[in-house]
């Protein structure tokens, strides 16, 4: 003999709620359980938040120690003249650029910006170079101009020494 046993709509409705509700105080037994020893992905966040703008600090007081050299070092470049060399003043300005290159270097900061202070002192180098290479080239404009007219008078005075030993024979001739 099997009974049968039929449910109302209601009694349905009430044991889904009963064990909808058993479900989710079981899962929540679980996670409890399961989470309780496990670290927290949050708990860092504040310590790696303090890291990052105790870097960001540290990188501005850099920064504001290296922009009056930075200034400093491109206006001595753009007084570098090509034809008045100053070996002092570009002596001093390579100690310059190459306190550029390393203002980073004794603070261990990850920020990639630290980057740009050794390209800029590389660029620096570069026009010191280049304004030395057209020192250079002036100086040797000068020396193949001099050397030219030294030449084109000499031509001259060889040409006119030609002319009067030809007016010479000539004469002699005649």
């Amino acid at each position: 003999m099997q009974v049968n046993i039929t449910l109302s709509n209601k009694e349905k409705r009430h044991y889904f709620l009963y064990l909808l509700g058993l479900l989710f105080f079981a899962v929540l037994l679980l996670s409890v359980v399961i989470l309780y020893r496990s670290q927290s992905p949050f708990d860092n966040s504040d310590i790696l938040a303090i890291q990052t703008l105790e870097e960001k600090a540290k990188f501005d007081e850099r920064q504001k120690l290296a922009q009056p050299v930075i200034d400093s070092t491109f206006n001595k470049i753009e007084k570098v003249s090509a034809d008045d060399r100053n070996p002092l003043l570009e002596n001093e300005i390579r100690y310059s650029i190459n306190d550029i290159a390393n203002i980073f270097e004794t603070v261990n900061i990850t920020d990639p910006r630290k980057q740009s202070y050794i390209q800029i002192a590389q660029f620096y180098k570069m026009y010191l170079e280049d304004k030395d290479v057209a020192g250079k080239k002036n100086e040797n404009i000068k020396t193949f101009t001099k050397q030219f007219e030294d030449c084109s008078i000499g031509f001259k005075e060889r040409k006119n020494q030609k002319l009067q030993r030809d007016n010479a024979l000539l004469m002699k001739n005649n």
